[in-house]
């Protein structure tokens, strides 16, 4: 039993370091756009900066289910890598469907993989959600500046 957490425990902070990697590439990229002018179609622009910023994220979120699911290949917890990419996806999202179950032991990594999931996908939001402040920030202060020039000609 404390195999199984301690191999959790150590999936987890790979995961961690996936999504913080993830987290950092998206931040990243985002303040180097965010420095950019919004152009001629603003809107657009401002949802195609969301859209690559959001696959950045689950691209995180994606590997990790990916981790996880090599995990329990290794382990031998299903028949192929396919039911156990599955499986992850499923409990990584928490879901949690029960058609796929483990067995014995193992069944203490799924609530690990869950709380997991939860976690990183609360890490995924925090970084969409402060995007999204500041793009609002950025663009309200575009259109008082714009309202300051209309009004002072």
């Amino acid at each position: 039993m404390i195999a199984i957490l301690a191999v959790g425990g150590v999936v987890m902070t790979i995961c961690l370091a996936f999504q913080a990697f993830a987290a950092a590439y998206a931040v990243r990229y985002f303040a180097q756009t965010a420095k950019q002018p919004l152009g001629r179609f603003p809107r657009l622009a401002a949802f195609r900066l969301f859209a690559i910023l959001m696959l950045v994220l689950m691209a995180g979120n994606i590997v990790q289910v990916g981790i996880w699911a090599l995990l329990y290949q290794s382990l031998g917890a299903f028949d192929g890598f396919q039911t156990a990419l599955y499986f992850s996806g499923v409990t990584f999202t928490s879901l949690g469907y029960g058609d796929v179950l483990l067995t014995g032991p193992m069944r203490l990594l799924a609530p690990l993989q869950a709380a997991n999931g939860l976690m990183m996908f609360g890490i995924t939001t925090a970084v969409f959600i402060a995007a999204v402040q500041f793009a609002t920030q950025k663009w309200l202060a575009a259109q008082r500046e714009k309202a300051d020039t209309d009004g002072k000609l």
